[in-house]
């Protein structure tokens, strides 16, 4: 829990990349995916147009098995690219 904890102050304090650095570690491992999941939808609201955000929260559903998620948000992601 201490890289989720770490993850979800950088997000807070607005370190975006530091902060995905660590999301992705624990997506790539496929832990505590429901959290990771959670603090990246709830950063969409305060950063709607990070493409990074979209990216990462379409892996963490990906992992999770939940493709019609994961598949929105890399839409989302691709949209915003264009």
């Amino acid at each position: 829990v201490g890289i989720l904890n770490l993850a979800k102050s950088e997000l807070d304090r607005g370190d975006i990349p530091e902060a995905l650095v660590h999301y992705g570690k624990l997506i790539k491992k496929g832990k505590h995916l429901e959290e990771v999941i959670g603090h990246l939808s709830e950063s969409l609201y305060r950063y709607p147009v990070e493409v990074s955000i979209w990216q990462a929260l379409g892996d963490a559903y990906m992992r999770a098995n939940r493709l019609k998620e994961a598949l929105d948000a890399y839409n989302k992601a691709e949209e915003l690219i264009r």
